[in-house]
Parts: structure tokens; C-alpha cells; sequence
């Protein structure tokens, strides 16, 4: 196993897509403050006097802007299309035969894997974070405060919304595993899971006539409703605990199983 980790953290750290990845939605991130000053300055200044108009930024400080690395939508677009280049090059390029060619037990090359691209959607965070932190700070120009309460609530936020990142990529994972073409695993990835997975379950709800609510059980759905809010029942955070454990061990179960039975050419 140890072994498998070196060789995938070396390919992960050689990986230009990986720095282009996180260079990328760091600077979209930090554009998207900016624009939102730009715009706001516009508005006031062009429609004055008109009601319905924001006097002030969403954003009141750095740390609550850093905040949207965890909440945002943009890094699972970029960890959908990391995780489908890193994985499925393997098997293009016939490296993954060889992997297994070795003796490797096939759940222990496919957990290398997954342990690699949650090592990998982490260090985005944690760069999406500082990038975005700063950004707010001299957008903003206040850096933030912390209270016992608000840093235990923020790291209860940070906790559950890492393990729902998790669950993601590990579904991303399994899928890249299963499809193994890098084209089908990025149009699946973003258009399937991202795009309108959330539909499937609202989709779902309708035909119910809502008599259950599928829609809380689309990890999506758990992740955004974090979104700007530091106050939230225990239920929320129970529920979306409970979906990303589901999530995890369902997607990397399938996922293990279905490597296991596979033919690898």
C-alpha cells in the first residue's frame, strides 16, 4: 500500500493539470470578490435613488469570503475534471495494467487511488481558502474576528462540508474507474452528477408529490446549504452527516467491486 501511495502522490505532484486546476478556480474565486465590488460601485453610482439596489457587499470580511471554498460550486467542477484526467490516464496509457500485473490487490490499488484524489481535492480547498481569504481582506478591507462560539460552528461547517467533498470524490472516482474513458467520465461527472443530479432527485420528489423528500438526500443539495450560513439546526448537520457517509461507502463499495470484476487491458 505504501508503495501505491508514492507512486500516486508522485503522479499527483508531477501532474501540470492538477496545479492548472487550482490555479484556476483560485482565480476565479478572487476575480468573482472584485467583480462583485466593480459591479456594486457601478450600480450606485449609474442607479442611485432606485429601491431594491445592495448598499453593501454580501462578503463582511476575508474569512467570510474563504468561507465559499467550502461552500462554492466551482472546485467540484475542477475536482470532476482532475479526478477523470488523473484516473483515467492509467488506463490509457496501459499504466494501470501494470499496476495490477504486480500483484497489487485490486481494492487496495483502487483505494490508493481514492485516498490520492482526496489528498489532491483537500490541497484545492486548502489553496482555494488562503487565495479567497485574502481576496475578501483587501476587497473588504477587514480580515475577520473569531469568538470561541463562531470557531467551533466554523469548524463543525469545514468538517461536514470535507466529508461531503469526500463523498463527491469518491463518486467521482468510482465513476472514472468504471468508465475509464476521459471524455465520458468528465461529461458524466459534470453533466450527470454536477448538473442535473440534483434534478434526478427533484424529479423524484415530483412524482412522489413530495411526500418524501429526495431532494435532502442529494449531496449537492447538502453541500449548498451551508452556503453564507453559520446558523443551522442540528438536524442539518445530522442529515448531511448521515449522506456523506451513505455516499462514501456506497460509492467506494460499487466502486471496488466493480474494479474487481473487470478486465483490465
Amino acid at each position: 500500500m505504501g508503495k501505491l501511495l508514492r507512486s500516486d502522490f508522485y503522479r499527483l505532484f508531477r501532474s501540470k493539470s492538477f496545479y492548472i486546476c487550482t490555479t484556476i478556480v483560485s482565480a476565479l474565486l478572487c476575480l468573482s470578490i472584485f467583480m462583485e465590488k466593480w459591479a456594486l460601485k457601478v450600480a450606485t453610482t449609474q442607479l442611485e435613488g432606485m429601491e431594491g439596489l445592495p448598499s453593501t457587499l454580501r462578503f463582511k470580511d476575508g474569512i467570510s469570503y474563504g468561507l465559499i471554498a467550502f461552500t462554492g460550486g466551482d472546485i467540484q467542477m475542477f475536482i470532476a475534471i482532475f479526478s477523470a484526467i488523473f484516473i483515467t490516464s492509467e488506463f490509457v496509457h496501459g499504466t494501470m495494467k501494470n499496476t495490477i500485473s504486480k500483484g497489487y490487490h485490486r481494492a487496495l490499488v483502487y483505494a490508493s487511488k481514492l485516498i490520492t484524489m482526496i489528498a489532491a481535492l483537500f490541497i484545492m480547498i486548502f489553496v482555494l481558502f488562503i487565495a479567497s481569504v485574502i481576496a475578501g481582506t483587501i476587497v473588504t478591507g477587514k480580515f475577520g474576528t473569531f469568538t470561541a462560539a463562531t470557531v467551533g460552528e466554523l469548524f463543525s461547517i469545514i468538517g461536514i462540508e470535507m466529508l461531503l467533498y469526500t463523498a463527491l470524490t469518491a463518486l467521482f472516482v468510482m465513476i472514472a474507474m468504471i468508465v475509464r474513458n476521459n471524455g465520458g467520465v468528465i461529461a458524466i461527472n459534470i453533466l450527470g452528477v454536477i448538473s442535473f443530479g440534483t434534478l434526478i432527485f427533484s424529479l423524484l420528489e415530483y412524482l412522489f408529490d413530495s411526500k418524501i423528500k429526495f431532494t435532502e438526500f442529494s449531496i449537492q443539495y447538502n453541500i449548498s446549504q451551508f452556503y453564507m450560513s453559520m446558523d443551522l439546526s442540528s438536524s442539518t448537520y445530522i442529515r448531511a452527516l448521515i449522506v456523506g457517509l451513505v455516499y462514501l461507502i456506497v460509492s467506494t463499495g460499487i466502486g471496488i467491486f466493480a474494479f474487481n470484476k473487470s478486465d483490465i487491458k
